[in-house]
């Protein structure tokens, strides 16, 4: 496979992974972890564009700025722009020549410690980097030059542009990110830039390839931490105080009266059903509890039953979890009505979304409690 289907091909499958991280990412946030924040930074370093010629004679300096953040401890972004210039070597004449460039590209951070370790607060984070943008050159006069005093190397370098010459970029890299503070980074970034192969002015029957090295400084703000959800404290009510006793009334004798009635019994049963993270439907595990609701039912024709659909409150945001506990309430009424045969009008379903948590432990809270009440 050649570099540039590798490079294209790593970039691709690091894009797909990303839409799926920030739910793996946040099951990983522990309480003292922040869930996003922004940064600014300003790097330097040494770039070379690959030739025919040695590696050592091509390196020169640029400098680079940048503005970005992270949605969740795994993934961010960035808006990077880079430039200065670039050098390139005839080495039939041993002769250099020198072009200006700037290339802005828009990358995204996959912080690899934050993913793989569940502690989320790192010294020192290794950083994986995947972005595409633009690579802008100018000022090529020295090579124009050289070819047109020695025709004769017109052949090293059939692909020399005259005024300016815009091309893609293609971007992979890896990033050491060193917290000094709470607020400042320092960063040690090695890229790969795939760009055209007009770039340097030479044709290699591929395209062209820059590597950079370069050390960066952040200024990181506007973090964010998780919410913390503490369930309401139950208040007993106060016993009332005693009431005096009362003054003996006279003793009656009386016909004894029949005895009353039995008062009706009430029988009632309550059942939890939980459920996966973003689904409504009952888990197979949890289909006995829905069968023994459905029996109680049957077997007590007055009887009504009341669901109450709820959401954890970590897992998406307010709207999103009043939709999911709404939907498992409905989806249960639908499920008694349907598959049980129980009329719709004894059963009633409403939904509290996470504003209110019935377990601690966050997960417990994807359920629906379902009572069943009777009167004989």
């Amino acid at each position: 496979m050649k570099k540039s289907q590798l490079l294209l091909s790593l970039a691709a499958a690091a894009m797909l992974c990303l839409p799926a991280l920030p739910a793996a990412a946040q099951q990983t946030v522990d309480d003292d972890a922040t869930t996003s924040y922004f940064f600014v930074g300003a790097q330097g370093g040494a770039q070379a564009t690959f030739t025919n010629d040695q590696l050592s004679k091509l390196v020169m300096p640029f400098g680079g700025v940048y503005i970005g953040g992270y949605a969740s401890p795994v993934v961010g972004g960035r808006l990077h722009l880079m430039g200065f210039r670039s050098k390139g070597r005839i080495y039939q004449y041993d002769e250099s020549y020198y072009y200006d460039f700037y290339t802005a590209d828009l990358d995204m951070l996959l912080n690899l410690s934050n993913l793989f370790w569940k502690n989320n607060k790192h010294a020192v984070n290794l950083v994986l980097v995947s972005g595409v943008g633009l690579n802008y050159a100018w000022h090529n006069g020295e090579i124009n030059n050289i070819l047109a005093e020695h025709a004769w190397l017109n052949y090293a370098a059939p692909l020399a542009w005259k005024h300016s010459l815009l091309s893609h970029n293609l971007r992979v890299g890896l990033q050491l990110d060193f917290n000094v503070s709470k607020h400042l980074g320092l960063n040690l970034e090695v890229d790969a830039n795939h760009i055209g192969d007009r770039f340097n002015s030479k044709t290699n029957s591929h395209d062209d390839w820059m590597a950079t090295a370069a050390v960066g400084l952040s200024y990181k703000f506007g973090y964010k931490k998780p919410k913390k959800y503490i369930p309401a404290a139950v208040i007993q009510p106060a016993a009332p105080a005693p009431k005096p006793a009362p003054a003996p009334a006279p003793k009656v004798v009386e016909t004894p009266k029949p005895a009353p009635a039995p008062a009706p019994v009430v029988k009632t049963l309550k059942e939890e059903i939980f459920y996966n993270i973003r689904s409504s439907q009952v888990p197979a595990s949890e289909w006995a509890k829905v069968e023994r609701i459905a029996n109680f039912l049957k077997e007590n024709p007055d009887a009504t039953a009341e669901i109450v659909g709820y959401a954890d409150a970590k897992t998406g945001t307010p709207a999103v979890n009043m939709k999911y506990s709404q939907m498992r309430a409905n989806d249960l009424k639908e499920a008694l009505s349907k598959k049980y045969g129980i009329d719709g009008s004894r059963i009633s379903a409403s939904a509290k979304g996470d504003t209110v948590q019935p377990y601690a432990e966050n997960a417990k809270n994807r359920l629906t409690i379902i009572t069943g009440t009777t009167k004989k």
